[in-house]
């Protein structure tokens, strides 16, 4: 029986919806969607296309970058000159010249080196003058000026006279101070000592006479750098640009990109354009979301009631649109096929149903068409690879089912691309060969499904089908340990889940959630193994012991007990619910009935005797509830005979059904007669008159 809607619940989904929807739509294109889809070596799918008004055509990225930095590195470096600087160094060494010669005429003492600097100070005078001539009219720089001009990876400078005139000169006949000392001393004649050099303090007198200037420096390159265009040449109004069936060449490509680029920017300076197109989405977007609300509250009212079904659900849409988005928008619009969409079923699928899987894997495709760069191609690659995905990875429950849906799924992405590509082009040496590496790391992404899925398990208390098969194995500590000390309880409970999980794979419920059930549901008799009649031997009951009420709280402690045992062992949540729901407000019969024939004429207090419950929610708890009732009874049989089992079940199955313990399960009328004729085959198989073997009249 369904739940009824509480305003409360319907104001949660329309909060989720809202949420959703607003944190898709910050993530859409800012402005419209380009009607035309285009790559490079792919032929033009549309008719002739000409221009319907002029635009520049724009360099790519990557050409205007690299023409940027070639300016940035090839920066021409500008220095002041002052022509006065030259003639002052030549006076100022000239009399400090002469000024030496003069203290040395008045020493009283003058050594041969002192004669020598005498006799050819006019020499000293008359060299040093034309070197330094020379090195000023080339240019003297200081040090750090002249390394970082060697550095420049230009081959010239500029200098600039006190008229404010530029001239370029080579930077190979620059001299720094170093420089200009070193070629003085290599030319110096033979017949003057470079010792007086030193006495001269020349370096005192090799001052620069042209410096660097940045501010000028800067401003030309400023200057420089905006000029390099990003356009090369113009497209007129009315002239012819591609026609269909023609491929799309490097040119054309940037023409093409140029008309989308003046498109999208015409429309973004129209604020209505712009708001105009939000609204599209928002309506788009809207309208899918609705679709999938819609969905699962007529078909699916049980995950529409889900809090952590609608927060995981459209937490894999929103991840998978932001990451569709921002691939497109940041980086090449093909890498949306690394992207694995076919995980979004896989998980549904193991948590919810394959129905609801392909749904949800609609919807996502159905929503990035709204950002992908080729929609058609987009479709009729993801639509496949979901449906093969929920074939293959079905009830997932080893890692073989992900290697061969990853083999598959690469293989359906290569066969689509492949006739697509054969369908537009007819040559199969245009199809970009790295789309088929993108298929490959996609396949790749799928064999991580495991921990992904257990990471929802852990955040969303979710339970999958590869942790309820791990519970399964009766080596399990909890199972091993039931097996130990209620061995009677251990061999009812495999009964019960061979039952339970025949009867869930007729009517389409989780046969394995069932069957992993039902081996947990009396763990709470390991407590108090002896008072449960499977472990009672040698005629030893203790209830003998104990009045009837007493004795019903001890059975029904079980439940609760199984519930704080299952929480200690962390077992998830569904199997917890399949203990708490296993006997559900049912009453514990044989005390009841005792406890009134013991007392008659007295009121009962019906509380003594009822299990807490509360009574089965879903499809496998009813299963189980069923099972167990049916089990346990069918031990107490006198006679197994056709006639005293089909009785055992209708009066056992008609007794829950009439108590309306199943009303608030989705199981049907039509489905209690199905469970029925199931447990009558069973039963009558496993309790069948087996053949007596004849003895030997005369034994040879």
């Amino acid at each position: 029986m369904a739940k009824k809607l509480k305003r409360t619940d319907i104001l949660i989904r329309v909060g989720f919806f809202i949420v959703a929807a607003g944190v898709l739509l910050l993530l859409c294109p800012r402005g419209a969607k380009y009607q035309y889809q285009f790559e490079l070596g792919k032929p033009w799918q549309y008719d002739l296309l000409t221009a319907d008004f002029d635009f520049p055509i724009y360099k790519d990225k990557d050409e205007f970058r690299k023409e940027r930095e070639n300016v940035l590195n090839n920066k021409v470096l500008y220095f002041q000159y002052n022509a006065n600087t030259g003639t002052n160094v030549a006076n100022s060494l000239t009399s400090e010249i002469k000024k030496m010669v003069k203290e040395a005429n008045a020493a009283s003492v003058r050594t041969n080196e002192t004669i020598h600097f005498i006799e050819k100070h006019e020499q000293y005078i008359a060299y040093l003058q034309k070197e330094l001539k020379a090195i000023y009219k080339a240019g003297l720089m200081a040090d750090a000026d002249f390394n970082a001009v060697k550095d420049n990876a230009s081959d010239h400078i500029v200098i600039i006279d006190s008229n404010n005139m530029g001239k370029s000169m080579s930077k190979d006949n620059l001299y720094s101070i170093s420089r200009a000392r070193n070629v003085i001393e290599t030319n110096l004649p033979e017949n003057l000592h470079k010792s007086w050099l030193d006495e001269i303090h020349l370096n005192k007198f090799l001052l620069a006479n042209i410096s660097y200037d940045e501010d000028m420096t800067d401003k030309v390159l400023a200057e420089e750098y905006r000029k390099v265009s990003a356009t090369q040449g113009m497209v007129q109004r009315g002239e012819r640009i591609i026609d269909k069936g023609e491929i799309v060449t490097e040119q054309k490509l940037k023409i093409l990109n140029s008309l989308k680029q003046e498109t999208f920017d015409r429309n973004l300076s129209s604020q209505q354009q712009y708001y105009s197109t939000m609204f599209g989405h928002l309506m788009l977007i809207s309208f899918v979301l609705a679709f999938f609300f819609l969905y699962t509250f007529v078909f699916r009212r049980d995950y529409f009631m889900s809090i952590r079904y609608f927060t995981m659900t459209l937490m894999l849409i929103t991840v998978y649109f932001a990451a569709t988005s921002l691939i497109v928008r940041y980086t090449d619009p093909d890498l949306v096929y690394v992207v694995p969409y076919a995980l979004v079923p896989m998980i549904i699928s193991t948590f919810y149903d394959t129905r609801t899987a392909f749904f949800t894997h609609i919807i996502v495709v159905l929503l990035t068409l709204i950002v992908v760069a080729v929609p058609l191609e987009f479709v009729l690659l993801q639509i496949p690879a979901g449906m093969i995905t929920i074939f293959i990875s079905k009830d997932l429950e080893n890692r073989s089912q992900l290697i061969k849906c990853a083999l598959a799924i690469f293989a359906i992405y290569c066969l689509i691309y492949l006739s697509y590509g054969l369908m537009l082009d007819g040559d199969v040496v245009v199809v970009d060969k790295w789309m088929f590496l993108w298929f490959g790391i996609n396949g790749m992404f799928l064999l991580f499904a495991y921990p992904f899925i257990y990471l929802i398990e852990k955040l969303l208390g979710f339970t999958s089908n590869v942790t309820l098969l791990e519970l399964s194995n009766t080596n399990n500590t909890v199972l091993r340990k039931l097996s130990e000390e209620a061995p009677g309880t251990f061999q009812h409970v495999l009964q019960v889940s061979n039952l339970s999980a025949d009867i869930a794979a007729a009517l389409g419920a989780n046969a394995l959630l069932a069957r992993t059930g039902a081996l947990y549901h009396d763990i709470g008799k390991m407590k108090n193994p002896a008072f449960f009649t499977e472990n009672q031997h040698k005629g030893i009951n203790p209830h003998s012991q104990l009045r009837p009420e007493q004795s019903a709280h001890v059975i029904i402690d079980h439940v609760k007990n199984g519930v704080d045992i299952a929480r200690q062992n962390t077992l998830p949540q569904c199997v917890i619910d399949i203990i708490k729901t296993h006997h559900g407000k049912s009453k514990t019969r044989y005390f009841y009935n005792t406890w009134i024939n013991n007392n008659p004429g007295k009121a009962v207090d019906d509380a003594r005797f009822t299990y807490d419950g509360p009574n089965p929610m879903t499809v496998e708890q009813g299963i189980i509830m069923i099972c167990d009732a049916i089990e346990a009874a069918s031990r107490s049989l006198p006679e197994y005979t056709d006639e005293t089992i089909n009785n055992l079940v209708e009066n056992i199955v008609g007794g829950i059904v009439d108590n309306h313990y199943l009303d608030d399960t989705p199981i049907k009328m039509n489905q209690i007669r199905e469970i029925k004729d199931i447990l009558k085959d069973k039963l009558k198989n496993i309790y069948h008159t087996r053949i007596a073997y004849p003895e030997l009249k005369n034994p040879q």
